[in-house]
Formats: structure tokens, C-alpha cells, sequence
């Protein structure tokens, strides 16, 4: 089951974020279980090439939905990423419904959208070799994610709600907690309001809520909340608890 099903069948569903730019790593991690693995692409190192080859990595250890976070909203470079084979995006970010219209519409082809073809040729239709399946077939993995990352975007996440195509609103907590003065407050009684109010808006519009964890919170307490779609962590963060655990059973 791809995460797209996941999302829309209730399926509890867990993610990793991938910030290395290492296949290597994409490798170890797709072949760990994690339903989902998130190229990060804002942050941190690594370019299309660099996906390619981790989507390679992935796909050979096992199942994982591979998605990627966009830099910004760039309708040239959603397009690049899609022909390149990603199996869904997150934009960072978005603080309106007008921008994760044109998200939706840059990752579509027309009538519905405005995303070029170049499915005769792309890695994403194997090179060519599924051209006349691809203009159907990517809708039913295609997961498209807006991430709310500020109180502005909180305000909006009823009307982002409304948007055909949109698979899933993700919670971006510390950019959400220096929006309003407190980054990384966990227990600042207006960050937790402000979490809790942006988690009861996506469940109430009826989209799939999804996020990051904050220190101190599980993922099974995520989906007791009413999450579907919850990052545990991440190839950093993973890394450095693994070497700190070595160094403390010296």
C-alpha cells in the first residue's frame, strides 16, 4: 500500500526525513520499514541529480513512497522533480489557499493544471517506455502536502482545506513556534494552543493531518490525536543518537 492509499484509507502511516543527500543512507532507511522517505531539498544539500540517485537507493531496498520537499514554490522546478520520479511534494511554508492552488496546479497537467508534458521521455514514465500509462497512472500515488508553518497558515488551513488534490496538510511546529516570537517553547501555553488549534482545523476540514514531532511527543500519541502521517525522525538525528548511544556503552 503507497502512502497515497494510506492517507485516504485512515492507515496509521510513519516517515523518516532524508537531509544527508546521501544515497547510502536513502538506502539503509528504505529498507527499515518506514512507509514514506522525505528528500529534503529547502534545507540542506544535494540537487535533482543527487535524488535520483537516493530514489534509486530507495526503490531497490524496498517500498517506501518517495516524496521530496520543494525549496519554494517553483512551478519549474515541481515539474523537474515529478519528471525525475518523485512520488509526491510538500511545500514548504504556505500561508494561503492561493498558494497551494497553484502548487496543486503546477503538479497537474491540463485541463487540471499546468504541469508541461514530458512523459515521453521522463524517468518517471521510464524513460519513455510507459508513456501511454504515465498521464493516468501518477495520480494514483501522486501524495501533494502543504506544510503549515506559521500562524498565518494556521488561519488558512480551512480554506487550503477546500482545494481538490490536495492529499495532506503537515504540521511544521518550530517554524509554527517562531511565528509567534516562541521557537522551540515546547511548553509555552501559546504554542501548545497554537499546535492544538492548527490540528483540530485539518481534522475538521476532513484532509489528512500529518506532521513532525516535537520533543517529548510519540508517534503513537500523534495518531491517538488523529494523525495518519507522523516523521519520526531522521537520518541525522539517527545517526548522531545512534553514535551518542555507542559512546555511552563504553
Amino acid at each position: 500500500m503507497n502512502l497515497l492509499q494510506s492517507l485516504q484509507t485512515g492507515r496509521r502511516a510513519t516517515g523518516a526525513w532524508l537531509f544527508l543527500g546521501s544515497p547510502d543512507t536513502a538506502e539503509v532507511l528504505g529498507g527499515a520499514g518506514f512507509d514514506a522517505l522525505i528528500i529534503d531539498h529547502e534545507h540542506t544539500p544535494g540537487g535533482i541529480e543527487t535524488a535520483v540517485q537516493q530514489m534509486r537507493a530507495i526503490r531497490a531496498a524496498g517500498p517506501s513512497t518517495m516524496l521530496l520537499r520543494l525549496p519554494g514554490l517553483d512551478p519549474d522546478y515541481i515539474k523537474l522533480a515529478l519528471d525525475c520520479g518523485v512520488q509526491g511534494l510538500l511545500l514548504p511554508d504556505a500561508r494561503s489557499a492561493a498558494q497551494v492552488e497553484a502548487f496543486v496546479a503546477a503538479c497537474h497537467y491540463p485541463p487540471r493544471g499546468r504541469r508541461g508534458a514530458h512523459f515521453t521521455v521522463s524517468r518517471a514514465a521510464r524513460w519513455g517506455a510507459a508513456a501511454s500509462e504515465y498521464p493516468q497512472q501518477y495520480e494514483r500515488e501522486l501524495v501533494l502536502a502543504a506544510m503549515i508553518e506559521s500562524e498565518q497558515g494556521v488561519n488558512a488551513i480551512g480554506a487550503m482545506s477546500r482545494i481538490p488534490g490536495l492529499s495532506m496538510l503537515y504540521m511544521g511546529p518550530l517554524d509554527m513556534s517562531a511565528s509567534i516570537g516562541r521557537m522551540g517553547a515546547w511548553e509555552d501555553p501559546d504554542v501548545v494552543a497554537l499546535l492544538a488549534r492548527a490540528e483540530r482545523a485539518v481534522l475538521d476540514g476532513g484532509l489528512a493531518l500529518g506532521g513532525a514531532l516535537v520533543p517529548g511527543d510519540t508517534a503513537r500519541r500523534a495518531f491517538e490525536r488523529g494523525y495518519r502521517f507522523v516523521t519520526t525522525g531522521s537520518d541525522v538525528t539517527m545517526l548522531r543518537q545512534g553514535a551518542a548511544l555507542c559512546l555511552q556503552e563504553t
